[in-house]
């Protein structure tokens, strides 16, 4: 994979995804740890954007102070909280929806004034769910069969864990599309922006002061082009998987790098 070599420029403002940069599964990179401490000291504002859909906001910062990384919830945006905003712009309060997912993104549906149903939801929505169930597929292929949306947290199809790799929400999605497939599922994490946007107008940095850090080019590196970012690919996650016609404009190693030079 080539790598474009870009002249020295300031970073004035950081977006990072999580899983596969600052830890994998439970256990911290030191690097990025150590990263993000230089940033912190040197007054660069960052923030997170994960695609992840077990963790709310508050969940993610708490990890993260844990782990070494200072971080409030202010500073954390998630999957579930985009695709809880774009659900209450696009259907009414009250709407019947089908979820599969961890409690937090529940939570935060049920907190948007939906109603959950079964095979007769409007809409179906897939999250990452450790306890999936052939009843819940089952559940989700019959309402997509009779007409309901499909919004789908994360494209993803893997996701780093502390012993490898685990199949992702979007191994899900390709069940789901599979048995219906006139389905057009609505993607809300990235390669979307939507996070990437609020993250942006919480640092309040210009977009070329600002670097997108990720581990995976279909999702974070194209999302970050998309939103006219500098995209660093570091290599602390998902083995790359080289895409036709969308480079990094730098791949590191470790975080560190980039606290070395201050520029991509």
């Amino acid at each position: 994979m080539p790598i474009l070599v870009q002249a020295e420029a300031t970073i004035r403002g950081i977006i990072s995804d999580l899983d596969g940069v600052v830890y994998r599964g439970e256990t911290p990179i030191p690097d990025a740890v150590a990263a993000f401490g230089a940033w912190r000291r040197q007054d660069i504002p960052y923030a997170f954007v994960t695609n992840n859909s077990t963790r709310s906001a508050a969940q993610v910062a708490a990890k993260l102070l844990r782990i070494g990384v200072d971080a409030t919830p202010a500073q954390v945006f998630t999957a579930i909280s985009a695709t809880a905003n774009l659900m209450r712009r696009r259907w009414r309060k009250g709407a019947r929806i089908f979820a599969i997912g961890e409690q937090p993104l529940l939570e935060a549906l049920a907190e948007s004034g939906f109603e959950f149903a079964g095979e007769q939801a409007e809409v179906v929505v897939l999250g990452f769910d450790y306890n999936l169930t052939y009843g819940k597929l089952r559940t989700a292929v019959r309402a997509a069969l009779g007409g309901a949306a499909v919004v789908v947290t994360n494209p993803d199809v893997l996701t780093p864990s502390g012993e490898g790799f685990e199949p992702c929400v979007g191994a899900i999605l390709a069940a789901v599309t599979a048995a219906a497939p006139t389905v057009a599922p609505i993607v809300v994490g990235k390669p979307e922006t939507h996070m990437i946007e609020e993250a942006l107008t919480y640092l309040g940095a210009a977009r070329a002061d600002t670097i997108l850090i990720g581990d995976q080019i279909a999702t974070d590196i194209v999302a970050g082009q998309k939103a006219g970012l500098r995209s660093i690919l570091v290599t602390t996650g998902i083995p790359p998987q080289p895409m036709r016609g969308i480079v990094p404009h730098r791949i590191v190693p470790s975080l560190l790098d980039l606290v070395e030079r201050n520029g991509p």
